[in-house]
């Protein structure tokens, strides 16, 4: 007899599904025999793309993030499933069949989910989880040494912050000028298809030091994170993913401090490359390379102006 599935009702926002990806991890880790189906929007199936194990999808194309309820009704009702968790604002799970129903009040903007398989011994909160593969490549440079540092700059959602070219090309030149540990450091731009931004900030720097990917799938992102000294942008999502990987340092742009508390990365208010490059120089670790593996500090990295 085929094992019982265990069921997740994902949240409408983008970032609240990443931070889901952490129950998801859980449950293939604590139970691997059981697979998981997960509701979700189409646009959120790549967080979970590279996960092992049996994963199933019902997904939709809603403007709202919701799948429509008689959709939903259809989608899960007749089964018998092991556990239902919902992250959505839903009573649907007390209308299934279930062992064990997980009903969380998810908060949207939250950076990690607590634990279901806790114990004494381990964390009660699960941050978000990315897979990759044991063998990515990567599209850089082939002449880039492996010890070379690099820098990701992460510039979708572009408008969240005052920020052109030229502060962004001021600020490489600052880093690698001021910052020991990046003299020798190789840029590498993420941005959304069709950024003016990524066009002019590329063209303006020579080819050798900077390399730009506009659809790099989310595991690709991952590895690259994983291997970054810094990640500077006005992504939200890059930055909760590179926080989540142990890039050493994280420092999101934005033109108001209204972040969370407990945000796992540094927000930085302001347009003064200066100061961004004092900031970097300070706090980056100096090995980063053996720190990358670390949880970075929460809360800590909050310069604002």
């Amino acid at each position: 007899m085929a094992p019982r599935s265990n069921l997740i009702i994902l949240p409408p926002d983008r970032l609240d599904a990443f931070t889901a990806t952490g129950v998801a991890a859980e449950l293939l880790a604590f139970e691997p025999d059981r697979p998981v189906h997960i509701v979700t929007h189409e646009d959120f199936v790549p967080l979970f793309q590279d996960a092992p194990g049996l994963v199933r999808f019902s997904t939709h194309d809603r403007a709202n993030g919701n799948m429509p309820a008689l959709r939903l009704l259809s989608e899960v009702m007749g089964h018998n499933w092991n556990r239902v968790i919902s992250l959505a604002r839903t009573r649907l799970p007390f209308l299934l069949w279930a062992h064990h129903r997980h009903h969380y009040r998810f908060e949207s903007g939250s950076y990690a989910l607590p634990a279901l398989f806790a114990s004494q011994s381990s964390s009660t909160f699960r941050p978000p989880h990315i897979w990759t593969p044991d063998k990515i490549h990567l599209a850089l440079p082939e002449t880039l040494a492996p010890d070379t540092p690099l820098v990701v700059l992460a510039l979708a959602e572009s408008g969240r912050a005052a920020w052109d070219w030229q502060h962004y090309a001021e600020l490489i030149w600052r880093l690698s000028d001021s910052v020991a540990a990046l003299k020798r450091a190789h840029i590498v731009v993420l941005s959304e298809p069709g950024s003016a931004l990524a066009s002019d900030l590329v063209r303006n720097i020579p080819a050798g030091q900077i390399s730009h990917f506009d659809d790099l799938s989310f595991a690709k992102q991952g590895a690259l994170m994983r291997r970054a000294r810094l990640l500077i942008g006005t992504d939200r999502l890059a930055a909760r993913m590179a926080a989540s990987v142990g890039t050493p340092l994280v420092l999101r742009f934005d033109r108001d401090n209204l972040s969370a508390q407990g945000r796992p990365y540094g927000l930085y208010v302001g347009q003064d490359a200066v100061e961004v490059a004092r900031y970097v120089g300070a706090h980056l670790p100096p090995d980063a390379q053996n720190l990358s593996q670390n949880a970075p500090h929460e809360g800590v990295n909050q310069p604002t102006k």
